[in-house]
């Protein structure tokens, strides 16, 4: 990593850290930061999260908690997902603690690993989106299997990401396992959309920009062009922390 990057690294570092009230506790954690993390655990411990107790919820926080931890302690949140896997549970999601079903369900696919199959079905981008929208945009276990067939399309363009946002975001998961080429020149127009573009399709975009040559620079630098303006820490959470660790991908 050339010196001007670490430079960058450090300067999203102390911004992530600045503050752990509220929900500014998962960038902290994100950063590696101790108090944040602290913070993150309490929230995390499983008499917190199978009592849905008023330190564990709302059940979305419990996720990016579960996101952040796995940011800058993976090994942290394994062991925490081998004691959440050991608790009793009945299956009825009307009795069963809803922030435990959370943090189990993201801690999975937070370590969830998806290999492409030379020998499945090929698809087509845009044959895909037109006839399953409904799949793509809520099934997870469509993308993954998606992302186990081999893409038809060798290139894909501008407006091919951008009809994949539009048609739930999740879809460009399926190009980590893809041999598909897409010109830097979208990843430069993302990262100027920064703040329209948002956090989740941000993330994606970052990700697959580290397969070329583009500076990464420029989405540090637009990143902290934009962190003394929001006011909630999920609007950038998913994109900071793909910045944060260069090895972190949104989960399957």
């Amino acid at each position: 990593m050339d010196r001007s990057k670490i430079v960058l690294l450090e300067q999203l570092k102390q911004a992530c850290s600045q503050r752990i009230d509220k929900s500014w506790h998962l960038l902290a954690t994100a950063a590696g930061n101790e108090e944040g993390i602290r913070v993150t655990l309490r929230g995390l411990d499983i008499n917190e999260l199978r009592l849905d107790t008023i330190i564990a919820v709302p059940t979305h926080l419990v996720e990016f908690r579960v996101l952040a931890l796995s940011v800058s302690r993976p090994e942290l949140l394994r062991n925490l997902l081998n004691q959440w896997e050991m608790e009793p549970r009945t299956g009825n999601p009307d009795v069963d603690a809803g922030c435990l079903e959370t943090a189990l369900t993201t801690g999975r696919r937070c370590f969830t690993v998806v290999e492409i199959d030379p020998e499945a079905e090929p698809w087509s981008w845009e044959e895909e989106l037109k006839n399953e929208p409904l799949k793509i945009m809520y099934s997870s276990e469509y993308i993954r299997l998606l992302g186990s067939r081999p893409l038809k399309d060798k290139v894909l363009t501008q407006k091919n990401i951008e009809n994949g946002i539009n048609s739930g975001m999740s879809v460009l998961k399926t190009l980590r396992t893809q041999q598909v080429q897409i010109d830097e020149s979208v990843f430069a127009h993302y990262a100027d959309l920064i703040i329209s573009t948002g956090a989740y399709p941000t993330a994606m975009l970052i990700e697959l920009s580290r397969r070329t040559n583009f500076d990464s620079r420029i989405w540090f630098e637009r990143i902290l062009e934009i962190f003394p303006t929001i006011s909630d820490p999920l609007e950038v959470a998913l994109s900071a922390y793909t910045l944060l660790n260069d090895q972190w991908v949104v989960p399957w």
